[in-house]
Formats: structure tokens, sequence, C-alpha cells
């Protein structure tokens, strides 16, 4: 082994440990080819031990020129000899003159975080085939945060505070209020009479208006 990667050994076993068992560090001594591989650890990643020649890609890789003094780590994914994918991560280790001397190699086991990351994916889907937009959803702490977020939203798509609008505007913001659902909750009405500054009585004129006029739209679409 070419004796200025000695200090690289203890890093070699240091990152094994750290990074687990589902990481491989392998250092590659490129003065002997042949049988590069001068430290490893978890090398049941790619099959590889102690004296293992470097594989044709790291051969490529530094007949290549990819490396510079500038850029001395190369990323990429590659599957091992059993269909494994592996993220790849290689270093080109200089001496004092700025020539390589060897290669360190980080190849991690993408498996279980592919696993898991199917696993997210689908617990986190809508369980659509489709993709979707989050849905900005109020989580209100009780029925007042419920209602007044509610109302707030509707009066905003209107551009004025429910307190100034107009019957049309009231009207408009109902509407808003009734195709989500808003007055399935009993006590809506007497909410919104309350906010809009009128009677019960009269927000429930506005909902039979309104469901009267949709009433009458559905039977012509209908005709």
């Amino acid at each position: 082994m070419n004796a200025k990667l000695r200090p690289f050994v203890q890093l070699v076993k240091g990152l094994g440990i750290i990074l687990g068992e589902d990481c491989e560090i392998l250092l590659h001594d490129i003065e002997r080819l042949e049988h590069s591989i001068v430290a490893s650890a978890n090398g049941h990643i790619t099959g590889r031990s102690l004296g293992s020649p470097m594989s044709v890609y790291g051969l490529e890789l530094l007949n290549s020129g990819l490396f510079s003094k500038e850029n001395d780590v190369h990323m990429y994914m590659a599957r091992a000899n059993n269909g494994t994918l592996i993220k790849c991560g290689v270093v080109a280790l200089r001496d004092e003159t700025g020539e390589i001397m060897g290669l360190l190699c980080v190849h991690f086991d993408t498996a279980k975080a592919r696993a898991a990351r199917e696993f997210f994916d689908q617990f986190l889907s809508d369980g659509l085939a489709r993709k979707s937009e989050p849905i900005n959803e109020f989580f209100g702490h009780d029925l007042d945060d419920v209602f007044k977020n509610a109302l707030q939203e509707a009066g905003a798509e209107i551009g004025k505070p429910v307190s100034s609008l107009s019957k049309k505007e009231k009207k408009a913001v109902i509407e808003k209020l009734i195709d989500r659902g808003f007055f399935m909750m009993k006590s809506a009405v007497g909410y919104v009479a309350r906010e809009m500054g009128n009677s019960k009585f009269t927000i429930y004129g506005y909902i039979r208006e309104l469901a009267k006029s949709a009433l009458i739209e559905d039977v012509q679409s209908r005709k």
C-alpha cells in the first residue's frame, strides 16, 4: 500500500461504523489497480474485500480526466451484481504534488431507503392515480373558529368585510357557503345572521331563494 494512504484506513473503518451496514466504504490504491482495495468496511454491498481489483468504471473515471483540483468528487447510481441499486460517491485523494494517489468510494444500498420512500409515497397519497395539490384545510379549535374562518374566506372572495356587504353580495357569500356545506351545521344560520347584521329569517329567506334559483336552473338544464 502507498504509505500516504495509511491515514485513511482508520477513516474507512470509522465511516463504516458511523454510516452503518448499508453503506460500504472502500479505499483504492491506484498504484496497484489489479488489487487496489487496501481498506474496506461493509464490503458485502458489492461483495469485495481487501485485494480485490478496481472496477472497470473506476478505471474509466481515472482515465477520463473527470477529476480535477476543483472537482474531486463524483456521484452516480449503479446496480450491483445482484441487481441492488446503489448510490455511489467517489472522492479522489491527492498527494502533496496534486497527483491522484487513491480513491475513497462510498456505496450506499438504497433498498431500505426506497422501500421507505414507497411506503411514505403511498401513505401520503390521497389514493387516486393523479397528482393533486395539498388542500388548505383549516382546523379550528372550536365551532366559532370554524364559522369565523369559513365566513372570512367566503367574504374575502367578494373583497369586502361581511358586515358591509350589499344584499346581492350577502347572497353571493351565502351561496358559496351553501356550496361548501356550511349550513349543514345547525347553528350556522344564527352565526351568519349575527355577522351580517340580519335576522335568521332573512338569512333563511336568502337560502330559500338561492335553493329555488338552483332548482330552476337544474330543471331548465334537463330540458
